[in-house]
């Protein structure tokens, strides 16, 4: 028989410091990972993974955190961008620091 339930009705719920919690949104969040997402994998709230995305709670913390991580995933990006030679490369780099550039 199938279950009626929805997948966030069965998360589990993260019993990470509220700092740890925020610094971990900040990561999914540069990764430009949807907020219901973040919550069914981290089991954080995700009332709270929606104002930090708002701005609507601990603004400084979050931006200061989502400017670090957006910073790390575009410079691994560009170091995976290496592999590939020649044009392609140029392509692709344009391309992520065109990410980088564009708002959440």
């Amino acid at each position: 028989m199938a279950s009626n339930n929805h997948p966030l009705q069965s998360t589990k719920i993260s019993t990470k410091p509220l700092k740890q919690q925020i610094d971990v949104v900040a990561e999914f969040h540069a990764h430009r990972i949807h907020p219901e997402r973040i919550a069914y994998r981290t089991g954080i709230d995700i009332e709270l993974i929606t104002a930090l995305i708002n701005g609507d709670s601990h603004q400084q913390l979050f931006k200061f955190l989502l400017a670090r991580h957006r910073k790390i995933r575009r410079e691994q990006r560009l170091k995976n961008s290496r592999r590939i030679k020649g044009i392609g490369q140029a392509v692709l780099q344009e391309q992520i620091e065109k990410d980088y550039q564009a708002p959440l």
